[in-house]
């Protein structure tokens, strides 16, 4: 698979790896590295989940996964953030099994992950600092459209469904990170707004293309082609172009997977 096939995969599990944030740690005593681990080469082509807690936080499990997938979940990082994964690795799928005894929180997944890595595949990397251009996601001219969640403090919770998000107890933070991934550029929160909300996100990209027949969705027609204007119009927020400095991932070091 080419480079930009890899990237758009990868940007699919960085949505997953948004939608997973709304998803809270188990209050325990928790591992902090994993006790039996497993990394194979994916050869069936089969499943394709992110890495993953199983009920009670003792299992972790990732299938069919790319190299940039796994360094997105270990360093918080977008695919365009990670570079110098070698070719001959970058094309290459893996599956994940780690167990502990004691839960794993989700908070000490990454570095737990990032140990794994150095293990297997001697990763070493590097940090670092850009300019780039990113959007801030600032307050529109007529101000907020949000409705406060009844519960402040209740577990956040994200539903999709096409280009349309609906979001319960959410906070900016996890607005950005979907925003992150439907426009392309690292979305920063500059709204001020500390509460939780509930709110739907809609608009329709493709709808202004193979939209004759019987299966065209006529409930589509209403929403905006941009996720710019369907902020605008149905949240009162807005999506500003500026420059940040953001960090990176260079990889250093990353040699064929050690065998189990």
């Amino acid at each position: 698979m080419d480079n930009a096939n890899i990237i758009r995969a990868a940007r699919v599990a960085l949505f997953l790896l948004a939608m997973a944030s709304f998803s809270g740690g188990l209050e325990a005593q928790s591992c902090s590295t994993f006790d039996v681990a497993s990394i194979k080469p994916n050869t069936s082509g089969g499943g394709n989940s992110y890495p993953e807690l199983s009920a009670g936080g003792r299992r972790l499990t990732a299938t069919n996964q790319y190299m940039v997938a796994i360094l997105m979940f270990a360093y918080d990082v977008s695919p365009l953030q990670i570079s110098g994964i070698p070719a001959a690795i970058s094309g290459e799928r893996y599956d994940i099994e780690a167990a502990c005894e004691q839960p794993m929180l989700k908070e000490q997944l990454p570095h737990m992950l990032q140990v794994l890595l150095a293990e297997r595949f001697h990763l070493l990397i590097h940090r670092e600092s850009k300019e780039q251009p990113v959007y801030a996601l600032v307050l529109g001219k007529g101000g907020p459209k949000l409705h406060e969640a009844p519960q402040q403090g209740g577990q956040p919770s994200l539903k999709q469904s096409g280009h349309s998000f609906t979001f319960t107890n959410a906070e900016m933070s996890n607005l950005v990170g979907v925003l992150s991934q439907v426009a392309g550029r690292k979305v920063l929160d500059r709204t001020g707004l500390p509460g939780q909300y509930d709110f739907t996100l809609s608009y329709a990209p493709d709808r202004g293309a193979g939209r004759e027949g019987p299966d065209a969705l006529p409930a589509a027609d209403s929403f905006p082609e941009s996720v710019f204007t369907a902020l605008r119009e149905q949240l009162g927020l807005d999506l500003e172009p500026q420059k940040s400095q953001i960090d990176f991932i260079v990889v250093d070091l990353l040699d064929p997977l050690i065998p189990n």
